[in-house]
């Protein structure tokens, strides 16, 4: 996130994205309207749209397709740069295409103009297309600084959920370590480096990495864990493995293992499994971390789970809006928590 807020620095948008394209077509048609319902005494309505919708159709995709090809090197400038160039870019090609237009009007039905037609025709397209550009790029720039500062709250608010985090693994994984010094010293450097790991990833400027980082730590927690509960903990992988290189946000596995274990597994005499898994449905990512309850308590088991589950979905929704999922499903002798990331 670091490198799109800083490095950055243009506001053009995606031409290049069929959606854009198609709001494009149909803002320029509607425009093409308007500038049609202006009196005119030399042709019809009918006529003065046809010809007006086809000037403005092709200079509109003609300046889209050089801004989709130009998008990247233009978004490397500075705003003024980036501005300037888009302008005088655009205005170029207004020039041109009046050009082509004047030079087969004969063919299109304009006639033969005279120079002061031309003069008029050339100078009226360029104020039109002038003022047109000015707005849109003013538009463009204030979208761009409005995503900007809302990214950047965005990620300052993931900073702060990230560091409630880390408490939380502290205190549960020392007392574990605390426990191993004076019974298994093996035992207790393995759990230490595996600590190190939660650690060095919970200190990490990014807020996402790969899933399969996301497995390995949540892996290195679950081994500190194994040490504690021994066989009354076990684990079952259901795992994509052409998944395992899709971004995920950081620590959204791993706290929900911790959850299962203290407020599902340990409650129970006998321990249990949990089931983590991890698949790819319709082009999106379905993450699921399951865990046996203690049926008799099952509500009260519950309660404990919220602080990280409310971190967890509002990262979620930090970093993908509404096109995230969260779901719970507490049933009387499983609980099951579910995400869904876009791809």
């Amino acid at each position: 996130m670091n490198t799109e807020l800083n490095g950055n620095r243009g506001f053009i948008p995606n031409f290049c994205d069929v959606t854009v394209v198609f709001m494009l077509v149909l803002l320029v048609e509607l425009l093409s309207l308007l500038l049609a319902m202006a009196p005119s005494s030399s042709s019809g309505f009918w006529d003065r749209l046809a010809l007006i919708s086809m000037f403005a159709q092709w200079l509109a995709l003609i300046n889209a397709s050089l801004l989709c090809t130009l998008k990247t090197w233009l978004n490397k400038q500075a705003v003024e740069v980036c501005s300037v160039i888009s302008l005088t870019l655009m205005l170029s090609i207004t020039l041109g295409l009046s050009g082509v237009v004047i030079y087969f009007g004969d063919y299109i039905g304009l006639g033969k103009l005279s120079e002061h037609d031309i003069v008029y025709f050339v100078l009226r397209n360029l104020a039109i297309s002038g003022i047109i550009y000015a707005v849109i790029l003013r538009y463009f720039y204030v979208q761009h600084q409005w995503r900007s500062n809302l990214q950047a709250q965005s990620h300052a608010q993931i900073q702060a959920l990230k560091a409630r985090i880390r408490p939380h693994f502290l205190f549960n994984s020392m007392n574990t370590i605390a426990c191993l010094v004076h019974i298994d010293a093996d035992k207790a450097e393995k759990a230490v480096e595996d600590l190190s790991d939660l650690f060095r990833a919970s200190l990490q400027e990014n807020t996402s990495h790969t899933l399969k980082d996301e497995l390995d730590l949540t892996a290195s927690y679950l081994d500190i864990e194994h040490l504690r509960l021994g066989e009354r903990l076990s684990a079952k992988w259901q795992l994509d493995e052409m998944a395992m290189d899709i971004e995920v946000p950081l620590f959204c596995i791993q706290p929900l293992a911790e959850n299962a274990i203290y407020h599902g597994i340990e409650p129970v005499t006998e321990g249990g499994e949990i089931k983590i898994s991890a698949q790819l449905e319709n082009n999106r990512l379905c993450l699921s971390v399951s865990n046996p309850v203690k049926e008799q308590n099952s509500m009260s088991q519950h309660q404990g789970n919220h602080m990280a589950q409310s971190n967890i979905q509002t990262r979620l929704k930090l970093m993908y809006g509404d096109e995230a999922e969260f779901t719970i499903n507490a049933e009387p002798s499983l609980y099951t928590v579910s995400i869904g990331i876009p791809i």
